[in-house]
């Protein structure tokens, strides 16, 4: 049963929050078992502990994905090694001609396409190249914990930057998606692979745009030429309409690949949707007239219809998300005009440090927790001893932050044990886009009581959203070293 009645409800303070991951399932899967008993947030049993669960077990379970899915405190050292992930694969996971065969397939579809328009023949090339790097990582025995040298092949492909990037983006949301969301079987037995490869799909083809653009590349972007660039996503979705191989999920992923960020508070999202629903209508006006255009316009119907009513699922938000992430991943990674790459625990930590107005703390333990260190040959990007920021939201709606030191890691890295040091105010700055500058170290509140949070076991809203390193803010970090020392 789903639910029992309330004689059998648990105090809430006896329970904490049981991280439902694909992970999890997916080792309750191999074990054949569910070892603990889960409840909701208000305490009544979700489903027992059981030898042999069904799919239609965790079907229950995830219903309650957002709302939480709880267990007993008391149950946490008994089952400990069954929900920990154990250690991490040094097995590396892409073959190295087979890559760059891939990457440089990339470079030739670029360059085709700064001259002629996206077809079926490319549409399909596309699909079988894309389709052939899952089948191979899903294929290696240790594709759910080894290390993604995608950067160290890269490195010596000797591909352009357009096609790195593609590359990249593509292979890490790859990552990502298969590790938080098991590819099942369908009716007939077969992996069913669909929603991996929509995702895929639009991770390749969402920059295409850029071949219509002619933008200089260089850090100093002035506000036309940004305005250029966020028009990217809409041209990169009309240059795939005249391929009826692309479907429609990946058309409304491409167009909203810069808009991970859900919700009515500041953000980083573009384009305006303002801008894109007008510019659909018009492209939209002038295909209706046209004879033979009735699927094209279909296409930007359902596209204008997302985007009035704001329609979109959590499977796709997660995506969108996924995909933005990747393609920061790679664009950091990767060697440009006006600065050399940044290694990749670097780049992990400056998207963190940049994601208050662009992600939510989902997203981001999706890229941290899920291939973070097999980014990094196994290394975490926060580790004992580090100092850390974290943001929590009150009941008024107010943020409150707050430094802490890393006490203890246990399964995720972002969800640690902290020791509270103090609190602390951000500099907001908006250029192009809204970001956290730096703290004000004159708006330094010290905790006298070294308050402790165990974010792996919290019910709140805590989150981090700033790792303080050395190498990124010596200033903050020097400030906060002496404080430590100093309590």
């Amino acid at each position: 049963m789903l639910f029992v009645s309330e004689s059998t409800q648990v105090p809430r303070d006896r329970l904490a929050k049981f991280e439902l991951t694909e992970e999890s399932l997916n080792s309750f899967r191999k074990n054949n078992t569910i070892p603990i008993d889960l409840y909701n947030k208000d305490g009544q049993i979700l489903i027992h502990k059981k030898k042999n669960p069904t799919e239609a077990d965790f079907g229950k379970l995830l219903k309650f994905e957002l709302q939480g899915v709880y267990f007993l405190i008391s149950e946490l050292n008994k089952s400990k090694s069954t929900l920990q992930n154990g250690k991490q694969s040094s097995a590396k996971l892409f073959d190295q001609e087979k890559t760059e065969k891939f990457a440089k397939q990339s470079a030739s579809l670029i360059e085709d396409l700064r001259k002629t328009s996206f077809s079926s023949e490319q549409a399909i090339l596309v699909q079988n190249s894309i389709n052939e790097i899952l089948t191979d990582f899903t294929s290696n025995p240790d594709y759910e914990s080894g290390i993604f040298n995608i950067l160290e092949i890269l490195s010596v492909a000797g591909v352009p930057l357009e096609s790195e990037l593609m590359t990249k983006r593509t292979i890490v949301a790859m990552g990502m998606k298969v590790r938080t969301k098991k590819i099942v079987k369908d009716s007939n037995e077969k992996p069913d692979k669909r929603e991996h490869l929509t995702l895929m799909m639009a991770s390749y083809l969402a920059d295409v745009g850029y071949t219509k653009l002619d933008i200089k590349e260089h850090p100093g972007l002035s506000k036309e030429e940004y305005l250029m660039v966020q028009q990217h996503p809409i041209i990169s979705y009309l240059m795939t309409l005249n391929a009826p191989e692309i479907t429609t999920d990946v058309r409304t992923l491409i167009l909203n690949h810069h808009r991970p960020y859900r919700g009515t508070g500041i953000n980083n999202n573009f384009p305006d949707p303002r801008m894109v629903f007008k510019k659909l209508m018009s492209v939209r006006d002038k295909y209706s007239k046209e004879i033979g255009k009735e699927r094209i316009v279909a296409d930007i119907e359902r596209q204008l219809h997302l985007q009035e009513n704001n329609v979109t699922s959590s499977s796709r938000e997660e995506d969108i998300a996924i995909l933005s992430l990747a393609s920061e991943y790679a664009s950091l990674t990767s060697e440009q005009s006006w600065r050399p790459a940044f290694k990749s625990s670097t780049a992990l930590k400056m998207i963190l440090n940049d994601s208050f107005f662009s992600y939510s703390n989902k997203n981001i333990r999706h890229l941290l927790d899920y291939v973070g260190s097999s980014l990094t040959n196994n290394e975490n990007i926060i580790n004992t001893g580090d100092f850390i920021i974290t943001a929590s939201v009150d009941s008024e709606r107010h943020v409150h932050f707050d430094i802490c030191v890393v006490l203890e890691i246990d399964r995720f890295q972002t969800r640690p044990k902290l020791q509270r040091i103090c609190t602390i105010k951000p500099i907001f700055k908006k250029g192009n886009k809204y970001r956290i500058a730096d703290f004000d170290l004159n708006e330094v509140r010290i905790d006298r009581r070294k308050a402790f949070i165990d974010l792996a076991h919290s019910t709140g809203a805590t989150r981090v959203i700033y790792i303080i390193d050395r190498e990124l803010n010596t200033t903050l970090y020097d400030a906060v070293y002496k404080m430590s020392k100093a309590g």
